[in-house]
């Protein structure tokens, strides 16, 4: 059975108990760092990188200007740990996914087409996360951009694992696979700036048509089930 579907960064402890409780000091500051995390992410897709403040944050997390401060440097470290935390936490349900389908009967290009099918719907099912490391990221730039880097290229390792599974296939530069993953950044964030998040699922087709032109794999393949470059 498929385990349910929490969203990312939302915290698993939201409301702690009032006076004496017996919790664990780390379990008490765990809270409320997820508590952060997720507010930061909610604050900056709602009003932007720019315009959130701690003030914001701290109000919408329920915990005080002081812990924050005692967990986070500044509005710029909490961003990046949220967009850290994010960017494992998506990965990690991403490759489960991306194993779930590797494991079924289907032909090599169906198997890529469920894989983006997932990363689509990842980013339909998650709003607050998407607008705010998709959109916001480059306006924090810096350490906070090289996170957002580090996604594309995962996908593009993912990507390179993928066409590496096929006979016979045909070598490529580094540069397509990374092509492949910015081409597929834009086109998603194309649709978050003008707010047809809605619309994300429907670029399964692009996506899968740009990937298997920039790997050189003929897109009949799908439909044949069988036949990739040196398959029986």
């Amino acid at each position: 059975m498929r385990e349910p579907i929490w969203p990312l960064l939302q915290p698993s402890l939201t409301d702690l108990p009032r006076g004496p409780h017996g919790l664990a000091r780390e379990r008490v500051t765990g809270s409320q760092r997820q508590r952060l995390l997720y507010a930061m992410t909610v604050v900056v897709a709602e009003k932007g990188y720019i315009a959130a403040t701690v003030a914001d944050v701290t109000a919408r997390a329920g915990v005080s200007r002081k812990t924050f401060y005692e967990l986070f440097g500044d509005k710029e470290e909490c961003f990046i740990a949220a967009a850290e935390t994010g960017r494992e936490l998506m990965v990690r349900r991403l490759g489960a996914s991306f194993a779930r389908s590797s494991a079924q009967s289907l032909s090599r290009v169906a198997t890529l087409r469920a894989s983006i099918h997932a990363f689509l719907e990842l980013i339909t099912e998650e709003p607050e996360f998407a607008k705010a490391f998709f959109l916001e990221t480059a306006t924090a730039g810096g350490r906070a951009q090289e996170h957002q880097d580090s996604c594309r290229s995962w996908f593009a390792e993912s990507m390179r694992a993928w066409h590496a599974r096929i006979p016979g296939h045909r070598r490529v530069p580094h540069e397509n696979y990374m092509a492949a993953a910015d081409a597929t950044h834009e086109a998603v964030c194309r649709c978050l700036r003008q707010g047809r998040i809605d619309e994300v699922p429907a670029l399964e087709d692009a996506v899968l048509h740009i990937c298997l032109a920039l790997l050189g794999v003929p897109d009949l393949a799908e439909d044949a089930g069988e036949g990739e470059p040196g398959e029986a």
